[in-house]
């Protein structure tokens, strides 16, 4: 066995100038029409929108001559609140409305006339089920579906096979779309590319509370994606706002409170053969403590979102003439810090950091524990991403990321243990090995 390292590196800069109708993969647009009972438009209304959880600070439009309003580049995300006014017609709020990325939000507004009305209207708004606007085929997972699922993992590739259409056959983590090749997907985070382009698969694991939405394209995808010929998933992060927030978490596993034994499969899945003697009697621990921060720095103008999560998996193995227990470990660190600039502009640096080793790999029936090996890999994520809005028809983004991501590979002990110079003597007697088949660290 050899001993390997490496390290990827690459920079992304791209550049982006959008047209409506089109939209950008990471955002949302609002637009609708504002008129009176009678279906008249209403020009010169005020459409206002905030949302403090996600950093929104009332961004707002003005309908033209025909009533039609449009407001760019809003977060992904629910909690919205919209305000329609207009002089002499009386006021409509809408609440707790979610945007989805990707996706045109279409909200049509009748005013009455103020003296028919003695409160502000109040509507809680839905999104269309169907989005007449775009032909792409997607399926959206917002942060409330993810945290309420329960997978036993905590990694978003769980989340992705659950979208029509996608399956994760060989278990890579990068799934399978349509019948596609698992190397036919590409991941983007916030609009950056953060797929390996040595291997094909995803580039690094991210802390999955720090998720807001994810959307997998299946089909449909509009020009702005590329160079994947199965789909895409397409990850947006979350931010501050604010809203000073925390949450702790911590989720385990363990041996201690499995009454079955974890990974003991009945005898019919491994050709009759019974489970090995030591296959109970093997110790396990899962988990996961998870803390995140966010909040304001100055108020209405910079945000911050912190997130860290330290992972152990522990699983038992049965491999028929052996028993033994693969082991992953690590750290996924996740931070942004968002500055608007202004009314038209905002600023966005994130750093995501993946850490993880994975013990024990290699192993199977022929192949002892003191011969197998250890995988290391992960290193950090740079993104610097500009939003410049023109008009509510033109929009530019400008993003920099810097991905490094360092791997190695070692043997669990020195292959060579009796330092003769030979790797493998288990067919040689004369310098240590016994025959029996078996690749063990004596020989």
């Amino acid at each position: 066995m050899r001993q390997g390292a490496g390290s990827l590196k690459y920079i992304l800069f791209a550049l982006s100038l959008v047209a409506s109708p089109a939209l950008s993969s990471v955002s949302t647009d609002l637009k609708g029409r504002v008129s009176d009972r009678l279906g008249h438009p209403l020009p010169g209304a005020t459409v206002l929108v905030k949302n403090d959880s996600l950093a929104v600070g009332e961004p707002g439009a003005v309908t033209d001559a025909d009533g039609i309003f449009r407001i760019l580049r809003l977060p992904p995300g629910g909690g919205y609140r919209i305000r329609v006014t207009l002089a002499t017609f009386g006021p409509v709020e809408f609440s707790d409305i979610e945007l989805v990325a990707g996706q045109t939000y279409t909200l049509d507004v009748v005013l009455n006339p103020a003296s028919e009305m003695k409160e502000v209207l109040r509507v809680e708004g839905h999104a269309d089920v169907v989005d007449t606007e775009s032909v792409v085929t997607s399926t959206t997972f917002s942060s409330e579906f993810i945290s309420g699922l329960p997978v036993l993992g905590r990694d978003y590739q769980d989340v992705l096979s659950l979208a029509p259409g996608v399956t994760d056959v060989n278990g890579t983590g990068n799934p399978n779309i349509h019948g596609a090749r698992d190397t036919d997907v590409i991941t983007l985070v916030d609009g950056v590319n953060t797929t390996d382009p040595f291997s094909g698969y995803f580039g690094q694991q991210l802390n999955i509370e720090s998720i807001e939405q994810i959307e997998v394209i299946t089909s449909g995808a509009t020009a702005e994606f590329g160079r994947a010929q199965g789909g895409f998933a397409n990850i947006i992060t979350k931010s501050g706002g604010n809203d000073f927030q925390g949450s702790f978490k911590f989720f385990m596993r363990s041996d201690r409170l499995d009454g079955d034994g974890a990974g003991i499969d009945p005898p019919e899945l491994r050709a009759g053969l019974g489970e090995v003697q030591s296959l109970r009697e093997l110790s396990f621990t899962d988990f996961y403590p998870f803390l995140a921060l966010s909040g304001p720095m100055v108020r209405d103008k910079v945000w911050y979102y912190l997130a860290n999560e330290f992972v152990q998996v522990e699983t038992p193995i049965n491999a028929v003439s052996q028993a033994f227990v693969t082991q992953t470990r690590g750290y996924r660190e996740f931070g942004k810090m968002t500055w608007q600039i202004n009314q038209a502009q905002k600023l966005a640096l994130s750093l995501s950091v993946d850490q993880t080793k994975d013990a024990n790999q290699g192993l199977d029936s022929r192949t002892a524990v003191e011969s197998g090996h250890t995988f290391k890999r992960g290193g950090p994520t740079y993104t610097l991403k500009e939003t410049a809005i023109f008009s509510p028809t033109y929009l530019l983004e400008s993003s920099f990321s810097w991905f490094d991501n360092a791997f190695q590979r070692s043997p669990t002990l020195d292959p060579d243990t009796n330092h003769n110079g030979v790797l493998y003597v288990d067919n040689r007697p004369d310098l240590g090995g016994n025959g029996d088949g078996f690749n063990q660290a004596r020989e």
